[in-house]
This record gives C-alpha cells, structure tokens and sequence, in this order.
C-alpha cells in the first residue's frame, strides 16, 4: 500500500485528540462546581437561642461544594460543651441539597437534609434507650427574596423524623426561622433573625412542660477588607429549657461577638 508522510501528522494529530479528550472534558466537568469556606470565632455558640458552649467562645469553620445546577454538599463543625453532649465536645454538621429560583418571581427556594454528629458523645447518658453517638437529622425547606434597596429576607422550616438530639420521645419537633438583612452601606450591616420553636414531650430545668419558645437576634456586622466584625444581642423568650455548668439559664439574654471570613 502506498503511504505518504502527510498522513502521519494526520494519524498522531487524531491519536492526540482522543487522549487530549477525557482530559478537557473533565476539566470542563469540574469548571461546574465551586468550592467555598468559612471561619468564625465567637465569645459563645447559640443554637436556636441556647447556648452550646456554656457561654464560652467557640472556633468554627465549614466548607461548601456547590454545583451550577444548584445541588451542594457541605460540612461545618464547632467546639461545643461536653456538659451537654456528654463526652462529646465536637459538633460535626453535615448537609447537602439544592438552591434554585422559583421562575422569574426573584424568590429563591433552598431544599435539603442536615445531620448533626457528635463524634465520642454518649447517647445513653441522655435516654437510656438509646446508644452510640448523639445525633439528628432535619429536613429543611427555605425561601429567601432580595430586595436589593430594601433588603433581602428569608424564611425556613426544619422538621426532626425521629428523637430531638435522641431525647426521648421527641419525633416530629420542628423549627420556622425568619431572617432579614440590610446593606448600611461602607460595610455596615443590619441583621435580625427570629425563631419559633416546637418542641415535643419536653421539659424545662424545673420539670414543667415546655411546648414552644421563641428565639431572637437583633445585630450588626461591620466588613473590614473581608473580615466580618459582628456584635448582636440574642436570646430565648423561655430562657431555662436547661442550665449551664455553672447553673444559669441556658437561653438568657446575651451579647455575641464575632470575627468571621469567607474563602
């Protein structure tokens, strides 16, 4: 067969483009997804209005991969108080879901599950028919609408399949929060936040029954090159849900610093 050398360049070019292939498709594949983090340092750790922490300081940090489609996955983790969470003093978060909008209306819906783990806990210690680690599972589902010149707000509810924290029968407690932001301008902002919590076959430190409390948050964040100062008052409308080690009331009124940044 007659062969000329011109095809060759042609057969090593058709060879280079297979091999070359797989690699700019992947390179195009991972061009769709983003990853971000965070770091926060605060005087004290509230959840839901209580604190986590005995109203000591906790580091804080969490990372976030998301895809263009709108699907993340995520984790964020914080020292916590092994009074609490018997021999654990270790929360470990994590989530994944989806972010879309709803048409062309501007609101955002936000859709997804949450499990809190609490690596060396022991469940025993809180409910003698459980065992292993303290954990929970919540199913959100959150609005959220940007006003631009009027804010942005946001509205979410989370939902608890089985035992709160694995207290015992405690299925089907559930939480609405409402939240809402405004620019100041020169890195000012303005933020509150307020929460309704239903609790199931639950009790306060005195033995009374708690079904609900409200929760608040009323605060201000100052960015400076990035990092994020923040000074908020927070708090519970039934502040003794449970006490601290040192016997105070757990969701008493309280001031939150904090020093965050985004990478």
């Amino acid at each position: 067969m007659k062969t000329t050398f011109r095809s060759v360049p042609l057969v090593c070019a058709m060879f280079a483009g297979a091999a070359f292939a797989p690699a700019a498709m992947a390179q195009d594949a991972l061009s769709e997804f983003s990853i971000s983090g965070n770091a926060t340092i605060v005087n004290d750790y509230r959840f839901r209005g209580y604190t986590q922490t005995n109203f000591k300081p906790a580091i804080q940090l969490g990372f976030d991969v998301e895809h263009s489609s709108g699907f993340y996955l995520g984790n964020w983790n914080s020292n916590v108080s092994d009074d609490l969470f018997p021999d654990g003093n270790l929360e470990m978060d994590f989530y994944g879901g989806w972010k879309g909008a709803l048409g062309d209306s501007g609101v955002g819906i936000d859709v997804g599950v949450l499990y809190y783990y609490y690596p060396g806990s022991d469940a025993n210690k809180i409910n003698p028919e459980k065992s292993g680690p303290i954990n929970n599972t919540d199913l959100y589902l959150g609005l959220d609408y940007d006003t631009g010149r009027y804010g942005s707000y946001g509205l979410k509810y989370s939902y608890t399949p089985s035992d709160f924290f694995k207290a015992e029968d405690t299925k089907g407690t559930w939480y609405l929060a409402a939240e809402a932001a405004y620019d100041l301008g020169d890195g000012w902002g303005l933020n509150a936040h307020l929460g309704y919590q239903k609790l199931k076959n639950t009790v306060n430190r005195e033995g009374d029954s708690l079904g609900h409390y409200v929760d608040y948050q009323l605060g201000v964040t100052k960015d400076i090159q990035g990092w994020t100062l923040g000074l908020a008052a927070v708090g519970a409308t039934k502040d003794n849900w449970y006490a601290t080690n040192k016997g105070k009331d757990g969701g008493r009124l309280g001031v939150l610093f904090s020093v965050s940044r985004a990478f």
